[in-house]
């Protein structure tokens, strides 16, 4: 994005809007791709060689559910408020770089999605997930490997220990 009318006009804000493309990633193992990443705000020069920027960004994020791996769609919105500077300081990760008078939104514009991103998206409230022994999807239908088994979690060695002394 060209931001020469605000290195030339130091504290006089200009509204922008951009449409970008990120590339697909994996986030926490889940490939994660946003689509249709549509960014409004503004952006003033605060300084010598300092752009201050505020903006919006809305998005869809497709990836899958964490507990039956269909295919999700969420819509998203995330707020900007970033900083540039031509002469980053490298103990600041919250300042982005850029040269000439050109800014690239990209790697703000990726952060502030990833950081709205739930930690665990699910394809209804009530997903019921995969079977731990056959796989089959228990949202579409129901298996029978598990009936009449020991429902074996972190804590039945716990249990274990408790009736034991019980004893």
């Amino acid at each position: 994005m060209e931001v020469s009318r605000a290195l030339k006009s130091p504290g006089q804000s200009f509204p922008f809007e951009e449409t970008l493309t990120l590339e697909p990633m994996e986030v926490l193992s889940d490939p994660v791709s946003f689509e249709d990443i549509h960014v409004q705000g503004e952006y003033l020069c605060a300084g010598k060689a300092r752009i201050s920027l505020r903006a919006e960004v809305s998005a869809r994020a497709d990836t899958r559910c964490s507990r039956c791996l269909t295919p999700v769609s969420i819509p998203m919105t995330a707020q900007i408020d970033a900083a540039f500077d031509r002469a980053p300081d490298p103990d600041d990760p919250d300042l982005y770089s850029f040269e000439a008078s050109t800014i690239e939104l990209t790697d703000a514009v990726r952060d502030a999605l990833l950081l709205e991103l739930p930690l665990q998206v699910l394809c209804q409230p009530d997903c019921k997930g995969l079977c731990p022994v056959c796989g089959i999807d228990l949202n579409k239908g129901t298996c029978t490997c598990q009936e009449g088994a020991e429902v074996v979690n972190p804590f039945s060695a716990l249990k274990n220990i408790v009736l034991n002394e019980e004893v």
